[in-house]
């Protein structure tokens, strides 16, 4: 009989063991299961993924692209820019690819309420016919526009009327500034909200200045994430950029030019971490650089785009979501960015936010 009862107690413990395994297990995931749904920008003039981009897209799971369709802008008209040229390739299949019309900000600075309705049934057709030579059918449409105080209302009706044109759901980039200034920005009549996490500094000449993500800058932003009326996802940076900087002003940025060419050019010197000084008169990937001039870089390497990751994930966990997982975007896919960072960095980002 006590050894009957020793049997049972054990087995019962047993059973109590695993079920609470299984229950961990089941909360915490699987250790190889991504925490969020994965995704790229595609920032690109023309959607032609190379092998090495392709290859990244299956190493990483990525199962999402938001790929930038056109430009909505102003020029004497409403009127639709570039990109996505012709012979571009077809989206990998597995991959759901969204639309993304990038909405110049001036546009709503000419148009009125009473206007926008042409604007929305002009994208429309046009998203329709690109995503047909890209070979997809869109089921979400994301909008990027920074808009203004005075500019919101017209945007928010062009964003309604294109809503209910197309019947899909709508996403729209949310910068910084307009999570914590929700009162006077208003908050888009859209689906979802895309945290664009990064662009939080100012352009300046000043060797230690960031703009790409700094730390500082967004502290002063994240307080207000976590209770913004819209579930968000999040895009993270991973690329860099070069500044044009002459007699301490910065005059353009150089978005073509990647850092990593700098150190070796012949009319370059040194001036320190990340600046180079312009030693004659030169083009470089077609703009002007003066004997003196100097040539500022900004690196987002896989630490820095960590600490993002690792800063607004803390922010993200206590903020509205919906059904299904919250998704990590990373800005932008190229080859140039992917060597950067390497497949086993962007894995650790992107297991950083669920």
């Amino acid at each position: 009989m006590p050894r009957r009862r020793l049997f049972a107690m054990t087995r019962t413990h047993a059973i109590a063991m695993l079920a609470a395994c299984a229950c961990a297990w089941s909360c915490a995931g699987r250790p190889d299961e991504p925490r969020a749904s994965r995704a790229f920008y595609y920032w690109r003039t023309t959607f032609q993924l190379s092998d090495s981009e392709q290859r990244a897209l299956a190493d990483l799971h990525v199962n999402r692209l938001y790929i930038r369709m056109f430009d909505l802008d102003w020029r004497d008209e409403p009127s639709v820019v570039g990109p996505l040229a012709a012979a571009p390739s077809r989206v990998p299949a597995g991959i759901e690819a969204v639309p993304v019309v990038f909405v110049k900000e001036q546009l709503f600075r000419h148009v009125d309420t009473a206007r926008v309705h042409r604007i929305a049934e002009l994208a429309w057709r046009e998203i329709q016919t690109r995503a047909t030579l890209v070979g997809f059918t869109p089921r979400e449409i994301q909008l990027d526009c920074d808009w203004t105080d005075s500019t919101r209302d017209v945007y928010f009706a062009f964003v309604a009327d294109l809503r209910a044109l197309s019947h899909l759901p709508m996403s729209a980039t949310i910068r910084l500034h307009q999570i914590k200034y929700r009162e006077r920005t208003g908050v888009p009549p859209v689906d979802r909200g895309m945290l664009m996490f990064y662009n939080m500094g100012r352009f300046s000449a000043d060797p230690d200045a960031r703009m790409i993500f700094d730390a500082d800058s967004a502290e002063k932003y994240v307080a207000r994430i976590a209770d913004y009326p819209l579930p968000l996802d999040v895009a993270l940076p991973i690329w860099s950029w070069t500044l044009h900087v002459r007699d301490d002003q910065v005059i353009e940025l150089m978005q073509s030019t990647d850092p990593d060419e700098l150190a070796s050019s012949p009319y370059l010197t040194r001036a320190g971490d990340g600046r180079y000084t312009v030693t004659d008169n030169v083009f470089l990937h077609g703009r002007m650089l003066r004997a003196g001039d100097v040539l500022k870089v900004e690196v987002t390497g896989p630490a820095e785009t960590h600490a993002a990751a690792e800063l607004v994930a803390s922010h993200l966990a206590r903020a509205q979501t919906s059904s299904g997982a919250r998704t990590l975007a990373l800005f932008d896919l190229s080859e140039r960015n992917l060597t950067r960072h390497g497949v086993d960095a962007l894995d650790h980002v992107y297991r950083a936010v669920h």
